[in-house]
């Protein structure tokens, strides 16, 4: 029987069905942490919707549980499973733009880089990650913090409408023509629900845009994270604000504090709000000046698949001093490697949920701060992971909720840590729309969500 479903696959996807026997399967299965190496029984790599129910029909025949590849960017690896079916989206990354609504229609397994591209050829912004080949549907469904977020919110307050496959096959729509609590469920609630084969986003013009990077040395991190503090408290909303604190070869030798900063706005009055960045500290480099915002989405880099990740935080009620303390112990304590700790002010519309609401909910936090392990070398896989999870807990002194941001979540994250994110009245919700769309759990590689 298995054999049979298999070779009906591949009678209908010819070679886009990969199995362990295959000699493209290694590539295949591989993903963004290299941490993580897991064996899925099938891959099937999907090109339009019918395929996708096709995969989610077979899965059912197979008896086996549904991964979901879209970016493949996920920490925590849930693009793969060992023994599942994998949805492979990655031939799936079409974008098309209505610029009179500034209605943005994303395919499953696009990356922002397709929707900045598309988008900005008509002067148009969807609210995306802040690495531009991360994928729009891991991104969106955890929440998405971005460059316009004190703007305009998290990526997921921007969907307005979503077309999905759940797991007995079946089209259905989330939003207008369909389900609102599904598109509620989607904004921030993960990937619980089944296969998203399109999203739709509204994009905005954002205007002329002030961002870059100001550089300072790792001795004035103190200084440096009391004037953010300051600054994020008193700036007007649409200021975005983020602290990197670790290598950055390209500008200084060892460590350094990499502060960004985008101000969709008047330049000469973002240039005004941001002079407290640039009068009182000692800066190294600095890059700020108007820019187009896809490159704004390009300039933190990217970070190679291959690499061995372990990431770890907190949503903060705010940024004082035990805070900065914990921060500095953790650069003092940080092992020889890669890794980072990473500081996302939380401003402006990222307080307000959108129409409809959003299962998103750390909303009250100032900032989401990160350690990030990143590292090459396995011998030092206990070292780096147990300094992402000491800075994890310094931190967690100051957390919101108790919780992180599920799109940094580690491999390793504790159902009490998911629920603590949403708080106990979003997680049953959610947990009822599990049990609507997915009640055998079939779509459970994810920071997952019981059926209720």
């Amino acid at each position: 029987m298995e054999q049979f479903v298999v070779d009906r696959l591949r009678a209908s996807l010819h070679e886009r069905v990969t199995t362990p026997d295959h000699p493209d399967y290694d590539a295949a299965r591989a993903t963004f942490n290299a941490t993580v190496q897991r064996r899925p029984a099938v891959i099937v790599r999907v090109r339009d919707d019918d395929d996708v129910v096709a995969a989610v029909v077979a899965a059912g025949d197979l008896g086996l549980p549904i991964a979901v590849h879209g970016g493949g960017h996920s920490v925590a690896g849930h693009a793969m499973a060992d023994g599942a079916l994998v949805v492979d989206m990655r031939d799936r990354r079409t974008v098309t733009v209505d610029p009179a609504t500034r209605i943005v229609r994303v395919d499953g397994g696009a990356l922002w880089l397709d929707v900045d591209a598309a988008a900005w050829k008509h002067h148009l912004a969807v609210v995306g990650g802040t690495v531009v080949d991360t994928g729009v549907g891991g991104l969106t469904l955890g929440g998405g913090i971005g460059w316009l977020s004190g703007l305009r919110g998290f990526t997921c307050d921007n969907l307005v409408r979503a077309e999905m496959v759940t797991a007995a096959g079946e089209k259905v729509v989330a939003g207008p023509g369909g389900d609102p609590d599904l598109l509620w469920a989607l904004r921030g609630g993960g990937g619980n629900f089944g296969v998203v084969t399109a999203f739709e986003f509204e994009a905005i013009d954002p205007g002329p845009i002030l961002a870059g990077y100001i550089h300072y040395p790792v001795s004035a991190v103190k200084q440096v994270l009391r004037q953010l503090a300051s600054l994020a408290e008193s700036a007007p909303a649409p200021l975005v604000l983020t602290a990197q604190i670790g290598p950055h070869e390209e500008v200084v030798a060892g460590l350094s504090v990499r502060v960004g900063v985008c101000w969709p706005g008047d330049i000469a009055a973002g240039t005004e709000i941001l002079r407290p960045l640039r009068a009182a500290l000692p800066a190294i480099a600095d890059s700020v000046g108007p820019m187009e915002y896809p490159d704004i989405q390009d300039m933190s880099g990217r970070l190679a698949f291959g690499l061995r990740h372990y990431w770890k935080g907190h949503f903060l009620r705010t940024l004082d001093e035990s805070i900065i303390g914990a921060i500095v112990d953790s650069i003092d304590a940080r092992p020889a490697s890669h890794s980072f700790l990473l500081l996302e002010a939380i401003r402006g519309q990222a307080h307000v949920e959108p129409e409809g609401g959003a299962a998103f909910g750390q909303r009250a936090a100032t900032w989401n701060a990160s350690a990030l392990g990143v590292w090459d070398d396995p011998a030092l896989d206990d070292s780096v992971i147990a300094w992402a999870r000491a800075t994890a807990d310094r931190l967690g002194t100051g957390s919101l909720t108790g919780a992180g941001y599920a799109n940094y979540a580690p491999v390793d994250e504790p159902i009490e840590r998911v629920r603590l994110a949403f708080g106990t009245e979003r997680f049953a919700r959610l947990a009822s729309i599990k049990a609507r769309y997915d009640p055998d759990n079939t779509f459970r590689f994810n920071l997952n969500i019981a059926p209720g």
